[in-house]
């Protein structure tokens, strides 16, 4: 791995990992969601640098390693709607400094970048209307949607583990 000094290295290491993911047989798929619910495994950090593919969980573990090594202040967040037809899901990491708080953002490809603020409140409510948005939930019942403060999950879990990992966590109100 390339040397990471500091968050913009961070982003520009991402920049080699594309929008994908990984089955339990270790086959990669690339913009599809076929087959995502049954088979997707999460990988580990190290794999996502070798497969240079992840989804947002995938890619969230490398972040998280990578701002552990860099000793910043963080923490993991898992978004969810649940919907009597799909279930809209979301991770991402949040990083404070200097009395800040930044979401760094690279799987979400329209939000891709490190964003400033001056609260979690206000970090957490602006994603929260991107998600909407971007998801086009307009009339989205709140006591559907879901954060929560979640911590490293176990390697090659499937998704309704992982799934399960992140509701075990600390459900964030907004």
């Amino acid at each position: 791995m390339e040397q990471i000094n500091n968050v913009m290295d961070l982003m520009n290491f991402l920049e080699n990992i594309e929008y994908g993911w990984v089955d339990i047989d270790k086959n990669i798929y690339i913009n599809t969601e076929k087959g995502f619910k049954k088979k997707y495994v999460l990988q580990k950090p190290e794999e996502v640098i070798e497969n240079k593919v992840g989804v947002c969980y995938d890619q969230v573990e490398l972040e998280r390693l990578i701002c552990k090594n860099l000793g910043l202040k963080f923490n993991t967040y898992f978004m969810v709607y649940y919907d009597a037809k799909k279930l809209y899901t979301h991770t991402f990491l949040v990083y404070e400094e200097k009395e800040k708080f930044y979401w760094l953002e690279h799987a979400w490809e329209l939000n891709k970048g490190i964003h400033e603020y001056l609260s979690l409140y206000d970090l957490l409510k602006d994603v929260k209307e991107k998600f909407q948005k971007f998801n086009k939930l307009k009339f989205m019942d709140l006591d559907y949607l879901c954060i929560y403060k979640y911590k490293k999950p176990k390697a090659h879990i499937g998704l309704k583990d992982f799934y399960k990992h992140c509701e075990s966590g600390e459900n964030v109100l907004i």
